[in-house]
C-alpha cells in the first residue's frame, strides 16, 4: 500500500488519487496480472482470491441474494439474534445522522438485514445474504473473517459497481465464549467522515459484546475476567454501584492502583448523557484525545448497571494504514509464512515443516538462538491453522518471576493469596482457550509448574490458584527454545516426559551466519520498512563497503541484530542517502577493519611467499595505511583516528612513500 497517499489520504486532491489506483490494482487482479501489495491489503487480496475461487461475477448487481435452501434452516438463528439486538440497533440508528449512510446487522451465516438507508429510510423485510461467495470482498465479508473492525474504501470491493467514492466500515459481534455471532456494518459516501463512522461501529459493537453477557450477580467475576484481557480501558458499575475497573483505563490515565478512574471521567458526561442508555464522545486529556463511551445494561427489566469504555483516538489515516502496511509493521495483527523473508534451504525446510502442521492441534517446538524469529513462526503456524480467528496468546517464560508463573498461567480466584485483585483473575491458558498458546523460553518455567502444565496438555482442563473446580480448555500448544532440552533434563531442569509431550514436531531455525544468501534480502526489507516509518522520500543506497560489512559479520542476535542494525544507520544518515559502515555499531565497524586488515596481510604473504621475507614488516604496514587513507578519501584526521595513531604519524609516513593521497 502506497503509505504516503495514506497519510494524505484526508485531503481531497490526494483521495481522488489514491481511490483511482486502488481501482487499478483490483482491474489488474481481474486481469490476471500481479497487484501492488503496498497498496492492496493482504487480507483484502486473500479475499479477492477466494471471490474468483467463488466465481463470483466482479459485474455483477449489488444486491441482497435471496437465501438458497441451504441458508434458510438458519433464518430462525437469524431471527434470534436479531431480536436481542434490535433495541439497540435501533438507539444506534438514531445516533447516525450520516446523510448518504446505509446500516446492516448480519449473522455468522451472512444472513443480512439491511435496517437503514438514508434515503430510503429504515426497513423491515429486506433479508438477503451478503457472504463473500455472493457478492465478494467487503468491509463486512473482511470483518467476519478477520475478526476485527474493517475500513475498506470501495475501490478495493470485489464488485466493480462498488467502486463510486465511498467508504465501507464493519464490525463482528461476539458471544460470551467469545465466538463470532455476526456483525454490524455502516455504508457512507462521504470519506471525509470515515473517522466518525470507524469509532461509531467499533464502539457499538464492543458495547452489544458485552449487552450479550447476562449481567447478575453470579457473572460478576467473569465479566471482571473478561475485563482483564481487554485493550480497551473499562469500568463496570453494578446495581449497588461498586465499581471495577481493569488495569488499561488506569494506565491510559497514568492513574496508579487505589485511585478512582471515574472521579475523572463522570465530570465529562452531564446528568441527561449519565442517564441515556448510550452515549460515545471525544475527549481531550493531558494533550490526548480519547473517545469516551457509556452504556447502561439492563438488568431485570430496569437499567442500573453501566459499562464505561475509554480508548485513545487514532486517526482515520492511521487505521486504514494499519490494514495496508505489511505485517512488520503491524502492531495488532499476525505474521503469515509470506512475510518470513529469506531463501535458504534451511529456511525453507522450516516453513514447509510448518506450513504442513498448521492444520492440525499438535504440539510445536520451535528450536533457535535469540532473534531468529521464534515467535514470528508461532504466529504464521497459528495465522494458518483454523484457529486464527480465535486468541494467539504469547507468555515469555523467561520474563516472569518464577513465583508468579503459576497465577500467570492458571489465573487465580480473590482471595487465594495477599494481594491477589479483587474478584480473581483469568489465566492465559484459559485466556488461549480454542486458540494457541505460545511458550517462549520455555526452559525458563519452574519444574513444578511444568508438572502442572503436563497434566494441562493430558486432561484438557486447568485449576485456578485457591481453586478446586476445573476449567475445561482447548489450547494448541507452541513453545520456544534456544538450549537442548534433553541436556536441560539430564541437569534435572527440566521434565523429560513433558519434552516429549510438547515436541511432537521439531522445527529448527537456522542462525543468520548460517544463511548469508539471505542477509542482504532482510537489508533491504528492513531499509523499506524504516524508510516508511521515518517519511523518508529519498531514494536510499547501501554503499560497497557497507554491504561488505554486513556480509562478513557474525551476527550473533540474528535478525533482530540485523533489523536494528539498519533502524540505527537510517537514523545516523540523517538527510543523505546512502548508508555507510560508519553508521553500523562500533562493533560491526570493528569487525569490517579487522577483516580488511587481515585480508590484507594474507595477500601480503601471499605475495611475498617464497620471496626474501626482510622488510615485510614495513611493507604491510605500508599497504595498512596507504588502504585507509583511500577508504577516507584521503583525509588525514579520519585515517589516523581509524588507525589508532596521531596525524604526525602517518604524515611521517607520507614523506617515506609520496604515493599516499592526502586531503588536508
Amino acid at each position: 500500500m502506497n503509505i504516503k497517499a495514506l497519510l494524505n489520504l484526508i485531503n481531497e486532491g490526494n483521495q481522488k488519487a489514491y481511490l483511482q489506483k486502488c481501482r487499478d490494482q483490483r482491474n489488474l487482479f481481474l486481469e490476471g496480472k500481479p497487484v501492488d501489495a503496498q497498496i492492496v491489503p493482504r487480507a483484502v487480496y486473500h479475499s479477492w482470491v477466494r471471490s474468483r475461487q467463488n466465481r463470483v461475477d466482479p459485474l455483477a448487481k449489488i444486491c441482497h441474494h435471496p437465501l438458497d435452501k441451504s441458508m434458510s434452516n438458519k433464518l430462525a438463528n437469524f431471527k434470534e439474534c436479531y431480536e436481542r439486538y434490535y433495541p439497540f440497533l435501533k438507539s444506534a440508528i438514531e445516533l447516525l445522522n450520516y446523510q448518504g449512510c446505509t446500516f446492516s446487522f448480519r449473522t455468522h451465516e451472512c444472513i443480512t438485514q439491511q435496517i437503514y438507508d438514508d434515503m430510503k429510510g429504515p426497513f423491515k423485510n429486506l433479508i438477503g445474504e451478503c457472504s463473500e461467495r455472493t457478492v465478494g470482498t467487503t468491509a463486512s465479508t473482511l470483518a467476519l473473517s478477520e475478526n476485527r473492525t474493517i475500513l475498506l474504501v470501495n475501490p478495493l470491493n470485489y464488485l466493480k459497481k462498488s467502486e463510486l467514492q465511498g467508504v465501507g466500515v464493519a464490525a463482528p459481534l461476539h458471544n460470551d465464549k467469545g465466538e463470532v455471532l455476526g456483525g454490524i456494518s455502516i455504508g457512507l459516501m462521504d470519506l471525509e467522515r470515515a473517522q466518525e463512522a470507524y469509532w461509531l461501529v467499533h464502539y457499538l459493537a464492543q458495547v452489544f459484546d458485552r449487552l450479550y453477557i447476562p449481567i447478575t450477580q453470579k457473572n460478576e467475576s467473569k465479566i471482571k475476567a473478561i475485563m482483564d484481557v481487554l485493550p480497551q480501558g473499562v469500568a463496570y458499575i453494578n446495581e449497588d454501584n461498586t465499581t471495577h475497573y481493569n488495569e488499561k483505563i488506569l494506565n491510559l490515565l497514568k492513574y496508579s492502583k487505589g485511585q478512582d478512574p471515574l472521579r475523572k471521567l463522570s465530570k465529562h458526561f452531564s446528568q441527561e448523557e449519565w442517564n441515556a442508555a448510550f452515549v460515545q464522545k471525544e475527549i481531550h486529556l493531558d494533550g490526548r484525545t480519547f473517545n469516551l463511551s457509556s452504556s447502561a445494561l439492563e438488568k431485570g427489566g430496569f437499567e442500573k448497571s453501566k459499562i464505561i469504555t475509554l480508548e485513545e483516538k487514532k486517526s482515520f489515516t492511521e487505521h486504514v494504514t494499519e490494514q495496508g502496511r505489511e505485517a512488520s509493521d503491524r502492531c495488532d495483527g499476525l505474521y503469515c509464512f509470506e512475510d518470513i523473508v529469506g531463501q535458504s534451504g534451511d529456511l525453507n525446510e522450516a516453513k514447509e515443516i510448518g506450513k504442513n502442521i498448521a492444520g492440525t492441534a499438535v504440539p510445536v517446538l520451535i528450536f533457535g538462538e535469540n532473534g531468529t524469529g521464534k515467535e514470528m513462526f508461532a504466529q504464521a503456524i497459528h495465522y494458518a491453522s483454523p484457529r486464527r480467528d480465535m486468541p494467539f496468546i504469547p507468555i515469555n517464560c523467561g520474563a516472569i518471576p518464577a513465583e508468579l508463573v503459576e497465577s500467570e498461567l492458571f489465573g487465580y480466584e480473590e482471595g487465594a493469596f495477599t494481594g491477589a485483585s479483587k474478584g480473581g483473575k483469568i489465566g492465559k491458558i484459559e485466556a488461549a482457550s480454542g486458540g494457541t498458546l505460545f511458550l517462549d523460553e520455555i526452559e525458563s518455567m519452574p519444574v513444578l509448574d511444568q508438572i502442572k502444565l503436563l497434566r494441562v496438555l493430558s486432561t484438557g482442563r486447568i485449576q485456578k490458584v485457591g481453586s478446586t473446580k476445573e476449567i475445561p480448555v482447548d489450547i494448541r500448544l507452541i513453545s520456544a527454545t534456544k538450549k537442548d532440552l534433553l541436556e536441560e533434563s539430564d541437569k534435572g531442569l527440566f521434565r523429560e516426559d513433558l519434552y516429549f509431550r510438547i515436541s511432537t514436531f521439531i522445527i529448527d531455525l537456522p542462525a543468520l551466519r548460517e544463511r548469508r544468501e539471505d542477509i542482504m534480502l532482510l537489508a533491504k526489507e528492513f531499509m523499506d520498512k524504516f524508510s516508511r516509518k521515518y517519511g523518508l522520500a529519498q531514494e536510499i543506497e547501501m554503499n560497497d563497503e557497507f554491504v561488505v560489512a554486513l556480509k562478513n559479520y557474525t551476527w550473533r542476535g540474528n535478525v533482530r541484530e540485523l533489523e536494528h542494525s539498519i533502524e540505527r544507520a537510517i537514523i545516523l544518515m540523517g538527510t543523505g542517502s546512502i548508508l555507510k559502515v560508519e553508521f553500523l555499531p562500533k562493533r560491526i565497524q570493528e569487525h569490517y577493519h579487522d577483516s580488511i586488515t587481515k585480508g590484507l596481510v594474507e595477500d601480503i604473504l601471499g605475495k611475498c611467499s617464497g620471496k626474501q621475507e626482510q622488510g615485510l614488516l614495513s611493507t604491510a604496514e605500508t599497504m595498512i595505511i596507504d588502504h585507509v587513507l583511500k577508504s577516507v578519501g584521503g583525509n588525514v584526521s579520519a585515517a589516523a583516528e581509524k588507525l589508532g595513531v596521531t596525524r604526525r604519524t602517518i604524515y611521517n609516513k607520507m614523506q617515506e612513500h609520496p604515493d599516499f593521497r592526502v586531503v588536508r
